[in-house]
């Protein structure tokens, strides 16, 4: 098969990039998406029906254990068109515009507050976001217990400050926004020249030399006259890349592996968002909220050295095992959950290859809390010590909240520390494996117009291009770089 542009990856980025190069030409375009469609499946379109999910759409990645953590680490990621839009709780934030500030210090000419707000634009243009999503009386509560503490009432649609406030979400009633949602559905209405081929693996890019000109997938050879645009996410994008012979030398050779670019950013500056969670009882059971047991939010700016708030608090209404990573994780009855994350960490991991074939599950190491300066470690415990505070206000009173983990006997800050890598949690936000900067960066993969270095005819756009963590869940902000990415392609062609 042949086509103009094969865009490798159907999810928050590769189903905008389908739609907008549709849109602005006749040319062909083929989306490969390993996962099935998401199209008239309830529990993926209904956000309250998230819990109905089936593993069916996870990819069931472990990660590698951490140091003081537990022996087994889930790693969730999708499988599915829409990707991990629809596996979220679908908040729906924009960071401050510090963190673009970064990007482009970093050297993400373009990516800069000014460069990037137009494209926040244009993903609204096309998204339902609730801004005043309706809250269930227990997640009312937990903000009443904030404003006790000293923290406004935010609209954290309008701006990332300190203070607590519901979560934005990209619903319309109770549906999904997610990209597939908004940017291709209904299949059956799509455009001639833009094919969607779910349930079909790449296995590697094919080359001549090194220009990218196709990709050999489940269902045979696709070749694309124009571009290869990866969109596979912070975990596959760079396994592909390996397993195609982009990658550290060293690692490739390993795996006996033939060499096409020795790249060796590929796989590494792996960033997420850890968390740690502070686990209550209630004298009741909270009852379920509208549309998601994670309705609330606590933004924290403890650090006034910081340009932003340095953590983000979730509050969900009950515990819920599946998303969870596998650690030490106290079963509480009528249990509620506030989980401050580390909204800028600075420890990097890496994904390395466990084999030379695609389908070999890679090494997921997140390397939590190992930066030198130790500021990972010192935030959570900051951000876990004010959340313990909440306990003592009369709105958590009210509830009849105990405090079931750490639970009183964990006090000292070694002690807290300890707890925080048994739980080892993490809100599933991988980002920067194949990041953007300089050209002359040895560890950047991509250029600021997210071509690959040293190739040919492909791109990268997903949350692997990240050069710096955002300070807020990632979904809007990798819809926004498709929307970026979308108009650098049709402007270059």
């Amino acid at each position: 098969m042949d086509c103009d542009y094969l865009i490798i990856g159907g999810g928050s980025a590769g189903a905008i990039i389908a739609r907008r190069l549709a849109d602005a030409s006749q040319d062909k375009i083929v989306v490969l998406e390993a996962g099935r469609s998401d199209e008239d499946d309830p529990a993926m379109l209904d956000l309250s029906r998230l819990d109905e999910q089936t593993e069916e759409t996870e990819w069931g990645f472990l990660a590698s254990p951490q140091r003081g953590g537990p022996a087994v680490l889930r790693y969730s990621r999708a499988k599915v068109l829409g990707g991990c839009g629809n596996h979220n709780d679908c908040a729906f934030l924009v960071p401050p515009e510090s963190d673009f500030a970064a990007w482009e210090a970093l050297g993400a000419s373009g990516w800069g507050p000014e460069g990037v707000q137009p494209y926040f634009g244009k993903v609204e243009g096309m998204v339902q976001v609730e801004t005043d999503p309706p809250l269930s009386p227990t997640s009312a509560a937990f903000l009443r217990a904030g404003q006790e503490l000293g923290l406004p009432h935010l609209q954290f649609r309008d701006r990332i400050a300190a203070g607590v406030g519901s979560f934005p979400l990209n619903v319309s009633g109770a549906a999904r926004q997610a990209s597939s949602n908004c940017y291709l559905h209904p299949l059956s209405a799509l455009p001639p020249h833009l094919q969607v081929m779910t349930g079909t693996l790449a296995e590697r890019l094919l080359f001549e030399g090194t220009k990218v000109v196709g990709c050999q997938t489940s269902r045979g050879a696709i070749h694309a006259r124009r571009e290869v645009i990866l969109c596979a996410g912070s975990i596959q994008t760079p396994q592909l890349l390996m397993v195609s012979g982009v990658g550290p030398a060293a690692e490739l050779r390993h795996h006996g592996i033939s060499l096409v670019a020795d790249a060796g950013g590929v796989g590494r500056h792996l960033l997420d968002h850890p968390d740690a969670p502070l686990i209550y009882s209630l004298a009741a059971t909270a009852p379920a909220g509208a549309l998601t047991p994670c309705e609330a939010a606590m933004l924290l700016h403890l650090d006034k050295t910081e340009p932003a708030p340095e953590i983000l608090c979730h509050f969900a209404l009950r515990l819920r095992e599946k998303y969870t990573t596998g650690g030490d994780i106290c079963a509480a009855e009528n249990g509620v959950k506030v989980t401050p994350n580390v909204a800028r960490a600075r420890s990097q991991g890496e994904v390395r290859l466990s084999g030379a074939d695609v389908r070999d599950h890679p090494v997921i190491d997140l390397n939590y809390y190992s930066d030198p300066e130790g500021y990972d470690l010192r935030t959570i415990l900051a951000g876990l010590s004010f959340c313990r505070k909440l306990k003592g206000t009369a709105a958590f009173e009210a509830l009849g909240a105990v405090e079931m983990a750490p639970g009183p006997e964990v006090q000292t800050e070694d002690e807290l520390a300890d707890y925080v890598r048994r739980t080892c949690g993490t809100v599933y936000h991988p980002a920067g494996t194949c990041r953007m900067g300089r050209a002359e960066d040895p560890g950047t993969v991509v250029t600021p117009d997210l071509k690959v270095k040293g190739l040919e005819n492909i791109r990268i756009c997903d949350a692997s291009v990240f050069p710096a963590m955002v300070s807020v869940n990632l979904n809007n902000t990798v819809m926004m770089v498709a929307e970026k990415a979308a108009d650098l392609i049709i402007s270059q062609t």
